[in-house]
């Protein structure tokens, strides 16, 4: 074979390794968020994300030093495009599985509103609305208060399971289209990734050869 076949050989080989280490980044961030979505919302900041952050970010550097072996070369636009398809995709799926969850089985509540508090997350409503069941009178949680003021009654969605915190309107319809975004997603970043491997495959053959 000449070495322009090899060449060319090597790129192609390297290509094609790159795109299923994205899947693996794809499979592995879905699945912090499946994750995340089976444990009750107390500790589910602390337990699963943080664990499944440490796992992604072990990820992300395996990925790297296999593409790029690290040597002394910074994280370059690629790079960084690929982390934030990364994020972005484990953000669209958990708002899409939220979104079938609660209309697989959110239950509509009739609430009212007891108290206004300010935010307590980096996430949070600024003023937040504290709610609780009209007829039966129990803490359901907090939602955005918006124009929301005490004695207002408001419709709220339930999760009997405990996974999803309470969340104003009823219960969500299920976006088939987010589903389709993140594959879109998913998609340029094994575009991405190629690249990146078809790059480290030149560079590694012109210091070789």
């Amino acid at each position: 074979m000449s070495g322009t076949g090899r060449r060319r050989g090597v790129r192609l080989l390297w290509t094609a390794l790159a795109v299923p280490a994205s899947a693996a980044l794809t499979a592995t961030a879905f699945g912090v968020v499946y994750g995340a979505s089976l444990t009750p919302v107390g500790w589910r900041n602390t337990m699963v994300l943080g664990f499944g952050g440490v796992l992604l970010c072990g990820a992300l550097v395996a990925v790297a030093f296999g593409l790029y072996d690290l040597r002394d070369k910074s994280t370059g636009t690629r790079e960084t495009a690929v982390a934030v398809c990364v994020a972005v995709t484990m953000f669209v799926c958990w708002i899409a599985l939220k979104d079938h969850q609660l209309h697989e089985r959110g239950r509509p509540v009739q609430a009212v509103v007891t108290a206004l508090q300010a935010g307590g997350g980096v996430y949070d409503a600024e003023t937040e609305a504290v709610v609780a069941d009209v007829s039966h009178h129990r803490p359901l949680g907090a939602i955005g208060a918006g124009k929301l003021a005490v004695g207002d009654q408001v419709t709220v969605t339930v999760d009997p399971q405990g996974r999803y915190g309470v969340s104003a309107g009823p219960p969500p319809d299920d976006i088939a289209w987010l589903w389709t975004l993140a594959a879109l997603i998913a998609a340029l970043q094994a575009l991405l990734t190629a690249s990146i491997g078809f790059s480290a495959a030149k560079e590694r053959w012109a210091s070789t050869g």
